[in-house]
């Protein structure tokens, strides 16, 4: 068993007052047996390098933070592909407007009649056995014939 004590030393009013000794650690006994893998020691080495290292884009497989790149033309690729490129070119420009719409040109107002669609108020009749509405007359037949069942509330449970 080992004891730990503190320094301390008398002041001239008699009060204690610890210290601290310097030393080294070489003066440690077992200091080094007792750290030894225990404490980090840093890096050793970073992407091959040692000592003091400063890294580049370059060191670290990465493009410098201000880079260019070759602008894509349709027979040679750059930021993009040359075939993307004419795919691009290819588009029309959203300002340039619509050519035509169903065949007409100018301003065109179009209508649910325009695009063979049913007006957004439109109805639809109710169907009976003899004649054909919102549903068939067969599919109006088959639903009249269905039994109805009452259901009766017996009790009401609340949690």
């Amino acid at each position: 068993m080992t004891e730990i004590k503190r320094m301390l030393q008398t002041k001239e009013d008699n009060s204690k007052e610890q210290f601290y000794p310097e030393t080294h650690v070489e003066g440690i006994v077992g200091l080094t047996e007792y750290v030894s893998g225990q404490l980090p020691t840093g890096v050793v080495s970073v992407n091959g390098k040692a000592g003091r290292v400063l890294l580049g884009a370059d060191d670290v497989y990465a493009a410098k933070k201000n880079h260019g790149h070759d602008l894509a033309t349709y027979t040679t690729d750059g930021f993009m592909s040359s075939f993307d490129k004419q795919k691009i070119d290819e588009l029309v420009s959203p300002e340039a407007g619509v050519v035509s719409v169903n065949g007409r040109t100018g301003i065109v107002d179009l209508f649910a009649s325009d695009v063979e669609a049913a007006d957004i108020n439109h109805s639809h009749p109710d169907a009976t056995a003899t004649g054909s509405g919102f549903l068939s007359s067969n599919d109006k037949e088959k639903l009249d014939a269905m039994q109805v069942i009452a259901l009766e509330t017996i009790k009401e449970v609340t949690e």
